[in-house]
């Protein structure tokens, strides 16, 4: 017998027949060795009986496969067939030698137990090492949904190295999976692990900061399909900021508020972390910021991180033209040509949103002047206006048009003249130039937008802003008195630009006032000290008794303290223990404080004209046990306050 006649048939007598396709017994089977039943078949193969061991018919039967794998499958059981050693088919000159017989045995024997503990191996390594991982890896959390680390620790494929034996060469070798690298560790989700929220909870909040955060700024979009615990996955920032901005208890939303601090001081300004999920969350932590305010506001200096955050993820451009590396290809290296990145329509809707809000920043407070306009700009107004996602990108552009306008009036440029009053007062064909550019934006905005109640809020506002400039136009005497009648009709006009915004506040539902925004609450207080300065407007032909008829600012005042007093009981929201209280249970003491100053600036004897003759004091004047000197300070960052002063 030659040396490459192989083991089954050196150790399988005449007498023995091979077993069929895929019957082979379990002994066999586990050891890869041809199996040959003895004679009769119900005495088992050879090799179990020369081994001594009970020959067990394998329960599963195996199938044919296709021709082509069963090649492949042959091929490889050729390759690791065991080929005797030299001394073995020296030694050996027949089958039935015992000697070989015996040797043969050995080596079997040893084959099994290599099989097996490379068995055990495997399928410790596929079962028990994931389901420990699972056990050590997933935090405690309220929700139903399995969480990131949950996710990853199950999907991930095992990195441990696999067994390949090589039977050819007697040699085990531990070979890698060739597996991907690991997706990127984002730990802001390890940061929010700490907000232990259930599931149908955070869902309700999800949906009361889509009808009543996002219609008035929809600086993102978040698809209906968008379950709270995929946003938490896909932004943790954004999602702890909703809650924070949505939760009915006020302790729990000051308790949140301190977690985003400690992102932004931590991540952001210590670690110098920047992704768009931050961006998104200082955007809209800053939007609100006025839920937050203590003594000071802060809307400024989270606005320059924004600023910061969206020039350090380059979204203040577009992507320039790049060149990816060389490859090699077929045996030559070749160059690639050159890839335009696209930016997403996220990435551009995000650097609006940066624009709208440093543009409602300047509006609020104006320390920082808005981002400066560019072409860059100009395309994402466009892109968005064409291939917007939903009608709310349409009314982002809409609002961001209207703050266009309107900086024409409120910012300063390079050749703009400043006085102790601001910007020098616009010519009458400035104002009507802006008039029809306003009139553009109206006319091209869909049909479903003409009755949105943020769209109108703006239009009027930024009309508003526009009129009432008009009314401080110096008017130069003329035998015909045309000035002193342009500017009666441009005070007529601007009255009524009043009526119409109030009213649609006012008509306004309850959980509205939950998204009212810093942009709005400075449109609403624009809207008061316009209607003041008409109140107690002294030119010839200006009747102040109709003012008073039309619309009464004490009145507003009142009937604005009134509703805001409602929204915390019909929505179920519950104030902090302790001295700091929560926006929506201060707003009523703000109005009060409104209407105190208005008075103090009317003097004592228009003070009983001016006064709702119905008055029953559901307002008051001042309360002097809460207008402290810090909370009297609090207000001179306000920039209406020192618009009360300043006469038309």
């Amino acid at each position: 017998m030659s040396s490459s006649t192989s083991l089954n048939a050196m150790v399988a007598p005449e007498s023995c027949s091979p077993a069929p396709y895929g019957r082979a017994c379990e002994a066999c089977v586990r050891a890869k060795c041809k199996c040959f039943y003895r004679t009769p078949p119900e005495s088992g193969c050879e090799r179990c009986h020369r081994r001594g061991i009970a020959c067990k018919q394998s329960l599963r039967t195996r199938k044919r496969r296709a021709r082509e794998q069963h090649d492949t499958i042959s091929a490889s059981t050729s390759a690791f067939a065991l080929d005797p050693a030299s001394t073995i088919a020296s030694a050996s000159e027949s089958a039935s030698t015992p000697a070989v017989a015996s040797l043969s045995s050995q080596l079997e024997a040893k084959l099994d137990d290599i099989m097996s503990v490379l068995r055990s191996q495997v399928v410790d390594k596929y079962t028990l090492a994931p389901a420990q991982t699972l056990q050590t890896a997933t935090p405690p959390t309220s929700y139903n949904t399995p969480s990131a680390a949950s996710i990853t620790a199950a999907s991930a494929p095992p990195r441990d190295p696999d067994i390949v034996v090589d039977m050819t060469t007697s040699a085990v070798r531990l070979v890698r999976p060739h597996t991907p690298p690991p997706s990127c560790h984002n730990p802001i989700f390890e940061d929010v692990l700490a907000c232990d929220v259930t599931e149908r909870l955070a869902e309700e909040q999800l949906h009361t900061f889509r009808i009543a955060f996002l219609p008035m700024f929809p600086f993102i979009h978040l698809p209906p399909t968008m379950s709270a615990s995929q946003l938490r996955h896909e932004k943790p920032c954004l999602w702890l900021v909703m809650l924070c901005l949505t939760t009915k208890s006020v302790s729990q939303q000051f308790a949140m508020e301190e977690m985003i601090w400690d992102i932004i001081s931590r991540r952001i300004v210590s670690e110098h972390l920047a992704d768009l999920d931050l961006l998104l969350g200082v955007v809209c932590f800053a939007s609100w910021s006025h839920y937050f305010k203590k003594d000071k506001p802060f809307m400024n200096m989270l606005t320059q991180l924004a600023l910061s955050l969206a020039t350090e993820l380059g979204l203040h451009k577009d992507v320039p033209m790049n060149h990816q590396g060389r490859k090699r290809s077929h045996g030559a290296i070749a160059q690639n040509e050159p890839l335009q990145k696209i930016r997403t329509i996220e990435e551009r809707r995000t650097f609006l949103a940066v624009f709208h809000l440093t543009s409602s920043t300047w509006a609020a407070y104006r320390k920082i002047e808005p981002l400066r306009w560019s072409r860059y700009l100009d395309d994402c107004l466009r892109i968005l206006t064409e291939a917007g996602e939903t009608m709310m990108d349409i009314l982002l552009v809409t609002q961001v048009k209207c703050q266009l306008i309107t900086h024409q009036l409120t910012c300063p440029s390079i050749d703009d003249e400043w006085g102790e009053d601001g910007l020098k007062t616009p010519s009458a064909v400035i104002t009507a130039a802006l008039l029809r550019q306003l009139e553009d934006v109206w006319r091209d905005l869909p049909p479903p937008l003409h009755s949105d109640r943020t769209a109108q809020f703006y239009i009027n506002s930024a009309k508003l802003t526009i009129q009432s400039s008009a009314i401080s136009r110096s008017s130069t005497p003329d035998h015909a008195n045309l000035a002193q009648f342009q500017r009666l009709q441009s005070a007529d006009v601007t009255l009524s630009t009043i009526e119409k915004w109030l009213a649609m506040f006012f008509d306004m539902p309850l959980f509205g006032w939950l998204g009212i925004s810093v942009d709005f609450f400075a449109q609403f207080t624009q809207c008061l000290v316009i209607l003041f300065k008409l109140t107690t407007l002294e030119i010839t032909g200006w009747d102040l008794e109709e003012v008073k008829r039309r619309v009464n600012v004490f009145e507003v005042l009142d009937r604005a303290a009134e509703t805001v007093d409602c929204v915390p009981g019909t929505l179920g929201i519950v104030d902090a223990e302790g001295p700091r209280r929560g926006l929506l249970f201060k707003t009523s003491y703000l109005f009060r404080a409104i209407k105190a100053l208005f008075l103090a600036e009317m003097g004592p004897q228009k003070q009983q004209q001016s006064l709702p003759t119905a008055d029953n004091g559901s307002v008051g004047l001042v309360d002097d046990g809460y207008f402290t000197d810090e909370f009297l300070e609090s207000l001179w960052d306000e920039p209406w306050l020192s618009d009360i002063l300043t006469p038309f």
